[in-house]
């Protein structure tokens, strides 16, 4: 989509087992670009920006299915990966999880998975993430855009979301209709902590587009009145 008032473009790659929306932030009449979450598929990210000049990967959070490229196209456009230090014990316990039964962990779509006999696992072809990150800092700029990450744990501890003029790229914490996963069987997450996190991003102006990880967009204003409705249920 293009944004002219605001002076952004954001492509949209949906890539992998989950469907997961991978970003390309770029400022309107620049060449440079961020790429986030880019969670499989690396041949098809790297065709979507293959007119720009990729600065930076960002992960929103470390579940495979938001990282499974990253270190393929971290190689091939020589860039760093920025996301929270926090994260590291995410993609430690998704390692972990992978070793034990031979599969990648896909939340509440697991149990499909398993009954079908189509587990998702890591493509053979594609280099594993060592887990490293850039230093962090909470703002980025892409040529004259200027990208704040905002903290947001509840999901994952180290989650993140990206605001920039007009829109937010909020990863797996907010979705049309509610915050994301939470949950004792995902001993990282926090619901406490995501609807806490959920409040803040819902004080942005109520025209920002929320563009989620996963499906389709949304705007503060139409999630706005449901934040108690959401703390009430617990999910």
């Amino acid at each position: 989509m293009i944004d002219e008032a605001n002076g952004v473009e954001l492509r949209r790659i949906v890539v992998g087992y989950l469907d997961t929306n991978c970003w390309v932030v770029r400022p309107l009449g620049g060449r440079e670009a961020l790429i986030v979450d880019p969670g499989d598929e690396p041949r098809r990210i790297a065709e979507a920006v293959s007119d720009l000049d990729v600065t930076g990967i960002v992960i929103t959070h470390a579940h495979a299915d938001h990282v499974l490229a990253v270190a393929a196209l971290a190689g091939e456009f020589g860039v760093p990966i920025v996301g929270h230090p926090d994260e590291a014990r995410v993609w430690a316990a998704e390692l972990d999880y992978l070793a034990e039964h031979g599969h990648l962990d896909a939340g509440t779509a697991t149990p499909d998975f398993v009954a079908s006999g189509n587990l998702p696992r890591p493509s053979p072809d594609l280099p594993l993430w060592d887990g490293q990150l850039a230093d962090y800092s909470n703002q980025l700029c892409v040529g004259p855009l200027t990208v704040d990450l905002l903290h947001t744990p509840g999901h994952t501890p180290g989650s993140l979301c990206l605001s920039l003029p007009g829109h937010l790229l909020s990863g797996d914490t907010l979705f049309p209709g509610g915050p994301g996963l939470t949950g004792a069987q995902w001993p990282l997450s926090d619901f406490t902590a995501i609807i806490a996190s959920v409040q803040r991003l819902l004080e942005l102006p109520p025209d920002t587009v929320i563009h989620p990880g996963h499906g389709s967009d949304t705007t503060v204003a139409t999630e706005r009145p449901h934040l108690d409705a959401w703390r009430a249920r617990g999910w």
